[in-house]
């Protein structure tokens, strides 16, 4: 007998409220800007919430499955694309509005520069995690070694939103901004000391 589906969707949903309440509000903290500012920033930060939450969900898709159902991939799913797009919008407006695919090429001239642009860098990783995630079949369980990505990404994305973006200069935001930075690091770490804890008593068994 198939095992019922777990009725508490609705925290997703007002997950996603939340976060799309957040942006508004940072957004709305900023001074009056034109249209093609509001949708480089908004672009930013829902790629950057829905890499962060892609991120994080993705060390505990066993425990989220099981408590919210076999529906919990395809939000996950959802999440990780919505975040791509939402970043690629960013940097085609955003080369759109300087006139040049520069806004794609990550520059190496000097860490600072290359971390202020580690946006650059990041949306190319995301794009290589995501291709992969939809390759998994083909490319077996190395699949997730690469989707590691995804956090080195997230960082540098962190890295280029406290540097140079315009919603991050408020003493607020950077603070959430460097705490989700360091969850996703903790959550990383732990999951795969874990693993390998896990890994070491099969090998004793």
């Amino acid at each position: 007998m198939a095992r019922p589906q777990p009725k508490n969707t609705w925290v997703l949903v007002v997950s996603g409220l939340v976060a799309l309440a957040l942006v508004a509000g940072v957004v709305a903290l900023d001074e009056v800007f034109a249209p093609m500012d509001a949708v480089i920033r908004v672009g930013a930060l829902l790629g950057y919430l829905g890499v962060f939450v892609s991120s994080v969900s993705s060390n505990y898709m066993r425990e989220l499955t099981r408590y919210f159902g076999r529906r919990f991939v395809k939000v996950h799913h959802a999440f990780s694309v919505t975040a791509l797009v939402a970043l690629a919008v960013h940097a085609t407006t955003v080369a759109w509005r300087s006139g040049s695919l520069g806004a794609f090429v990550p520059q190496f001239s000097s860490l600072r520069l290359f971390l202020s642009l580690g946006g650059r860098p990041a949306f190319w990783l995301i794009a290589v995690a995501a291709l992969t995630a939809l390759l998994r079949a083909s490319i077996g369980k190395g699949w997730k070694t690469v989707h590691w990505l995804n956090y080195l990404a997230f960082l540098l994305a962190t890295a280029h939103a406290q540097l140079i973006g315009r919603n991050f200069q408020h003493l607020g935001v950077r603070i959430v901004s460097g705490l989700m930075a360091v969850v996703v690091v903790a959550v990383f770490v732990l999951r795969r000391r874990r693993e390998a804890l896990r890994a070491r008593r099969r090998a004793r068994s």
